[in-house]
């Protein structure tokens, strides 16, 4: 049966859990909205989403779960009643959790790349799924062999030199002003799509870029991810 969207917005609106789990859910149990709660709580933590919604304390959110019958929307409910929801920084994951992996490419192994991603809690950075995706950014980092996370990570001093390279370069080619413009746009498109992590084609398949990658993660685990750093390390250079 087919699953419409306002269906997994009103899962997502029962369990705060992300947007791809919830249609995974629906999918599983053919629609059916209890069995699809019962689906997203054996496999992500409750007390966590609970925590990560309302901004309680770990405890508070347990004991909220317990008194309402382990039903989610009560407990959400119930934490507000007692007024033991806090603010929410919005603030993803300078500090948190997440995890450090590694690739090493090869039979010869002169390759090796090594990415960083946080996330909010250990749950998520013990996740299956997690991991995958972040094994999949080492892999893209190895293959492809990026300079920087994304473009706005890209120092002002050096853009502002890339930029100027490129205005050279019209100007050598004698083309019109009024195209010069467009002309340096798109070369700076195509330096981000093939300098900067985020903007590259995934080298599995080119219909998605890494940033495509992250925001699917991000729906399905329910909480923010940020890529910190990644270093590629090459034999003799």
């Amino acid at each position: 049966m087919g699953i419409s969207i306002e269906d997994i917005k009103l899962l997502r609106a029962k369990t705060s859990a992300g947007m791809g789990l919830c249609k995974e859910a629906l999918t599983k149990t053919d629609g059916d909205m209890d069995k699809a709660i019962e689906y997203i709580n054996s496999r992500s933590d409750v007390v966590n989403r609970l925590h990560n919604l309302t901004g309680a304390k770990i405890g508070h959110c347990k004991l909220a779960f317990e008194e309402s019958g382990k039903d989610f929307e009560k407990a959400v409910a119930l934490i507000k009643e007692k007024g033991w929801d806090e603010p929410i920084e919005n603030e993803c994951c300078s500090v948190g959790e997440g995890i450090i992996e590694s690739y090493v490419h090869g039979k010869e192994q002169k390759l090796v790349s090594l990415v960083e991603v946080t996330c909010k809690t250990d749950f998520v950075a013990r996740n299956d799924d997690f991991r995958a995706f972040v094994h999949e950014l080492a892999l893209q980092i190895a293959a492809m062999k990026p300079v920087y996370i994304s473009k706005e990570s890209i120092p002002a001093e050096k853009l502002s030199e890339i930029t100027e390279i490129f205005k050279k370069e019209v100007i050598s080619e004698g083309k019109p002003e009024e195209m010069a413009e467009k002309i340096i746009t798109g070369k700076l498109s195509k330096f981000y799509e093939e300098r900067c992590l985020l903007s590259q084609k995934w080298f599995k398949d080119e219909s998605k870029t890494i940033q495509n990658l992250l925001d699917e993660a991000i729906s399905k685990l329910g909480e923010p991810l940020e890529v910190r750093r990644f270093l590629i390390w090459e034999f003799g250079k």
